[in-house]
């Protein structure tokens, strides 16, 4: 699968955080909090067993999560202090919503990365009225005081704003703001939004994200929704209901059904963790399992059939430990004939293709 020694690790350290982010798949639209969501978190001594002769060749760290945020986790520091040790010229982003821990674990941060092609990627989806509408449970007052303390150090900062018809207008002030601090502004288009383009008909449609409030563990009401920042009210789809208990929730997941026309086609798919020599790339996730990137990742954990049926015989062998090394793991038949196959049709299932790889890496 991959053309050379693997260069860029996204990794999902830790799937504890503090917001309720209603497009995370840790919960139920910002409601209760799904059951697949451990409080886990790796360790710094589960760096240490993948050794400094891998992790040396490594660029490029992604410090992300698609349950948790990296500020979160108890061990960073360590880890982070153990893989600049392996490779001093490593870069490091670590992506946070800014809303948890205090000025002092950023301005520690801060000090750490000053200097250095390091830097912190601040999540904040609008300003002091808008910000908590996506970012839930985010207080405004702590990302300001947290985002002020790491840029008093100097260290790099991106600012990555998610465009919604809520905060559009937010985008001057930001802008603004990030030109007077020597921040990177990267606004991008949100995921969440199921784009529903009519068969023969060039009108795109989409769904409103619903936000769900939690009244118990297993129980959850409609409490506001979120709409897109180009979309009109007549391309415009409105149709959440009003509470959902758990079992009811749909969780996102492909249905293997709706995909077997894929069968014996031809469908290219450019697959992003291996298609160009200086993206080699991998996901860890925060139970220590290497898998090939965070869609796959992110769907499995959510209960997708085909993933569970690829991945769920062969989990333990996809974590590291003291008898089965990072080279073990990249050299599993996974890696080695699985995943090709599955991104050349060649799986021995009703539809041949990867349905993650096809809905996200199909070249269109």
């Amino acid at each position: 699968m991959y053309k050379s020694h693997i260069n860029t690790i996204n990794i999902e350290v830790t799937d504890r955080c503090n917001a309720e982010c209603p497009a995370c798949p840790r919960n139920m639209a910002g409601g209760p909090v799904k059951p697949y969501v451990m409080n886990q978190e790796l360790s710094v001594d589960y760096f240490k067993l993948i050794g400094p002769e891998f992790l040396s060749q490594i660029k490029w760290w992604n410090f992300c999560g698609t349950k948790g945020d990296p500020s979160s986790a108890q061990d960073l520091f360590e880890i982070i202090d153990y893989l600049l040790e392996c490779n001093p010229e490593t870069m490091i982003e670590i992506r946070t919503n800014g809303g948890a821990r205090n000025t002092d674990f950023w301005k520690k941060i801060g000090n750490r990365f000053k200097g250095t092609m390091c830097a912190v990627a601040w999540s904040i989806d609008g300003w002091e009225n808008t910000n908590h509408i996506y970012r839930r449970n985010v207080k405004w007052k702590k990302v300001k005081e947290n985002l002020h303390a790491y840029l008093s150090t100097g260290a790099r900062t991106l600012w990555e704003f998610n465009k919604f018809a809520h905060n559009m207008e937010d985008m001057p002030v930001i802008e603004s703001f990030c030109k007077r601090h020597n921040i990177h502004f990267l606004p991008r288009e949100p995921f969440g939004f199921e784009n529903n383009a009519d068969q023969g008909n060039a009108k795109e449609r989409y769904r409103s994200m619903p936000v769900y409030k939690a009244i118990d563990e297993n129980t959850a009401v409609l409490e506001y929704e979120i709409f897109p920042y180009n979309a009109s009210k007549e391309n415009l789809i409105s149709d959440h209901p009003k509470s959902l208990k758990k079992e009811e929730f749909l969780s996102g997941v492909f249905d293997p059904n709706n995909y077997i026309h894929l069968k014996n086609t031809d469908v290219e798919i450019q697959c992003e963790t291996s298609a160009e020599l200086w993206r080699q790339e991998v996901f860890m996730d925060s139970n220590g399992m290497i898998l090939p990137c965070c869609y796959i990742a992110s769907k499995y954990v959510m209960g997708d059939k085909q993933l569970k049926d690829m991945f769920d015989p062969i989990k333990e062998e996809l974590i590291v430990s003291k008898n089965n090394t990072i080279y073990d793991v990249l050299n599993h038949k996974l890696f080695k004939k699985t995943m090709p196959d599955a991104l050349s049709g060649k799986m021995n299932d009703d539809v041949g293709y990867c349905i993650t790889c096809v809905h996200h890496c199909k070249k269109r």
